[in-house]
């Protein structure tokens, strides 16, 4: 009883403790309240600030390993993590015996999140601040926009996580919240000079410019402050000593809207400005027609999936240069999900909307180069198009800069495409959509598509077949949802073909599905073939994962742990975790929660085929055999 007491006592002291609040726009802080916590280990550090820099999203196991070990995990890797994660939630407050989660440290299915309020986290507070900025410039009311934009930049204590910029990941974090922040500065310096108040400007980019010397936005606030203040010969200066670098070591001269300004500024024009669209100086831009679309009619019976498109939509009205990923299985309706926001983004996007496909008929990727000759003529680009690489990379960034456009990149087969891609793009949105969650794309809106609930599944499938069908025969529906696994192109399949054997009930059809060995015949119609499509899917495996996968399905139960994958595939149990999380990545199997295995007593995560998946797998092992 003194023990509870006790234990109850301490978490009334927990609670009633100042809020934490957190900082890693510079070094690593934790405040309770004005008194900082010390958090000495380097490891312990280096796991809490990848989880900060996605806070609020379950961040991999797989990429807090590579955080901690690189290429050269111990054995015990997966236990020094948990280890790490217990002494993060001692040192935050929160309990870590796992009969409750109260505190901001969560456990998911395939890894850690810390869960923070808006107003706990710099970066959380920098980006409200910047939205309401950014919208109070489109309002037109400037002086709440610099006050909102001020107070965001402001939050900047850099440079950012110094004493972890060694480790890979976190670098990448941080360039990627660097590149945020000059974005908002940029913003807050834009509104400053139309209030005339160039002086405050100059000062606050001197340094900023000198660390990024291609940032060109950056550069042209710059000039136009120091001219502004009187200081001709040092914004000539500035241009001239940009204009060398570019050349040097890019190859490429200032942008048309860099050199249009510089010309005012040598007209003596005081009232210099950046303006919108400016004429080329060393030759002129393609003229690009307005409103060019490429992609595919709406969905008629598009179902479901309210909340994602909530999420879509909100990101991309939100600002310019922002990246979403769509990821899911295999037929859970990524590409017409896509397509159905882009057509409710038209009045966003006037100046196009473009979809391309980065898979290569032969099912591998397509290269990049050739995506962006594709790119080019879809927006409109007259032929013949650049040859080089770089010209063609260069010419489109200038195209999209100029305009409004929503780019769908389809079927994304590796993180290199997209890298490369948006490298190339000079603002607007990008949709990603891909098999795989692509955790390696940097500061993207991550939204994952899972099967239909059998509500919507219900709902679309009476819309194929006529709803007084499935009202006639509810538990045959219910059976065919069932054998579909709420995967929205089974059910087109399933609702094609009874549409054309009216005669048929649906029970009888059902009988069909039931048989699993005739299933995945059985949902092909024509190009939609569900098992083409898991074909494709499999040979993007590497063969090691494709023997877990095989592994897996000749197993008599529908799930397995780690330590049974280690012992089948006689491998450690580090490598057999990163296999199952390489297939989960590629949503391949399904993360249960955890059970705890009578071998050590250890909670441990159960993998599990879906059985779609499953069938296709064992049809592949006795073509095989």
């Amino acid at each position: 009883m003194m023990g509870n007491g006790a234990d109850e006592q301490k978490q009334r002291a927990v609670r009633s403790a100042p809020e934490l609040t957190y900082g890693i726009l510079g070094s690593l802080e934790v405040l309770q309240g004005d008194r900082p916590l010390i958090i000495g280990a380097r490891k312990q550090r280096i796991v809490l600030a990848m989880l900060l820099c996605r806070a609020n999203t379950a961040v991999p196991v797989g990429v807090l390993r590579d955080a901690l070990w690189d290429d050269d995990p111990p054995r015990t890797a997966q236990k020094n993590l948990q280890v790490y994660v217990s002494g993060l939630r001692g040192l935050l407050g929160q309990r870590s015996d796992g009969a409750r989660c109260d505190g901001p440290l969560r456990h998911h299915p395939h890894g850690y999140s810390i869960q923070v309020g808006p107003d706990q986290l710099d970066t959380l507070r920098q980006e409200r601040l910047a939205r309401a900025g950014q919208q109070a410039m489109r309002d037109g009311t400037l002086q709440r926009a610099a006050d909102a934009l001020g107070q965001a930049v402001r939050l900047w204590r850099g440079p950012l996580l110094p004493d972890l910029a060694t480790v890979p990941e976190v670098a990448a974090e941080a360039d990627r919240l660097q590149a945020r922040h000059l974005a908002v500065l940029e913003d807050w310096a834009e509104v400053n000079l139309a209030l005339g108040r160039h002086g405050d400007v100059v000062d606050a980019l001197d340094q900023p410019s000198r660390e990024q010397p291609f940032r060109e936005r950056l550069r042209r606030a710059q000039l136009l402050a120091l001219y502004r203040s009187g200081r001709h010969t040092e914004a000539f200066a500035q241009y001239e000593a940009m204009r060398q670098q570019l050349s040097r070591e890019l190859g490429l001269p200032p942008s048309p809207v860099l050199a249009a300004q510089y010309e005012s500024m040598l007209r003596g024009d005081v009232n210099a400005q950046v303006p919108e669209t400016a004429p080329a100086v060393a030759a002129p831009m393609p003229s690009v027609p307005a409103g060019r679309v490429n992609v595919p009619f709406d969905t008629p019976d598009f179902t479901g999936r309210d909340h994602e498109t909530d999420v879509l939509l909100g990101a991309l009205t939100a600002g310019r240069d922002t990246v979403a990923v769509v990821s899911g299985a295999a037929g859970v309706g990524k590409t017409a999900f896509a397509v159905h926001c882009a057509h409710r983004l038209a009045s966003r996007f006037p100046d196009g909307r473009i979809m391309v496909s980065l898979r290569a008929p032969d099912g591998g990727p397509r290269l990049v180069p050739e995506v962006l000759g594709e790119l080019l003529r879809e927006i409109g680009v007259a032929d013949p198009v650049p040859e080089s690489p770089r010209d063609r990379a260069r010419l489109f960034r200038s195209v999209t800069a100029r305009h409004r456009m929503l780019v769908i990149l389809d079927d994304v087969v590796t993180e290199f495409q997209v890298r490369s891609l948006l490298a190339a793009a000079g603002g607007g949105a990008v949709v990603v959509n891909s098999r795989r969650r692509l955790d390696g794309v940097a500061s993207a809106v991550r939204i994952g598509l899972e099967p239909l609930p059998d509500a919507e599944a219900l709902e679309l499938l009476g819309r194929l077949v006529g709803p007084d069908r499935v009202t006639a025969q509810p538990a045959a529906a219910r059976r065919l949802l069932a054998s579909c696994r709420g995967l929205p192109l089974a059910l087109r399949i399933v609702g094609g073909k009874l549409n054309g054997l009216r005669h048929l009930p649906l029970d009888r059809y059902a009988d069909r599905l039931a048989d699993g060995r005739a299933l995945l015949s059985e949902l092909t119609a024509g190009d939609a073939d569900l098992r083409a499509r898991l074909s494709v899917w499999y040979h993007d495996l590497r063969p090691d994962d494709r023997a877990t996968l095989r592994l897996l399905a000749a197993s008599a139960e529908p799930g397995a742990s780690v330590s049974n994958v280690a012992c089948g595939l006689g491998v450690e149990l580090a490598q057999a975790e990163s296999a199952l999380e390489r297939l989960a990545a590629e949503h391949f199997v399904e993360v249960r929660p955890a059970e705890v295995e009578a071998h050590d007593g250890q909670a441990s995560p159960h993998f599990v085929l879906p059985p779609l998946v499953r069938s296709f797998v064992r049809d592949l092992s006795r073509q095989d055999a």
